[in-house]
């Protein structure tokens, strides 16, 4: 693909989709709704939540809530489940994410995000 300019650029072609609105508009209603009805089908779905009011994700005074306090990225894990708990850093950003996490899933959904360019405007169609 060519941009205006004439360069070539690849565009990822990442199975990912993205969902936003304002608060109480129904995001986390029709992602859950996509996520059952997708599993359903046998497809294996991600969800990627970006949230600008911070994350309450752990309790004051459990052990994985010191370590992170301390400094230490967590990974928790359970029975039936693994959960990461990072700290932000340049590394951590929604493309890298994408790229790590996209070849374990049929399709990421990202929630909120509503401010991340999502779509690289130099390659979409003129007029």
């Amino acid at each position: 693909m060519r941009s205006p300019a004439g360069e070539n650029h690849l565009t990822p072609s990442w199975p990912a989709f993205g969902i936003c609105g304002y608060s109480g508009s129904g995001k986390t209603t029709l992602i859950v709704e996509l996520v059952r009805r997708l599993s359903a089908r046998g497809l294996k779905v991600g969800v990627i939540k970006h949230d600008v009011h911070g994350l309450d994700v752990d309790r004051e005074g459990k052990d994985s809530d010191r370590f992170f306090k301390a400094g230490a990225d967590v990974l928790m894990r359970g029975q039936d489940e693994l959960f990461l708990r990072m700290h932000k850093s340049e590394e951590a950003d929604l493309e890298t994410v994408l790229k790590l996490l996209c070849p374990y899933y049929d399709l990421l959904l990202l929630e909120g995000h509503k401010s991340t360019p999502l779509v690289d405007k130099s390659l979409a169609p003129e007029g």
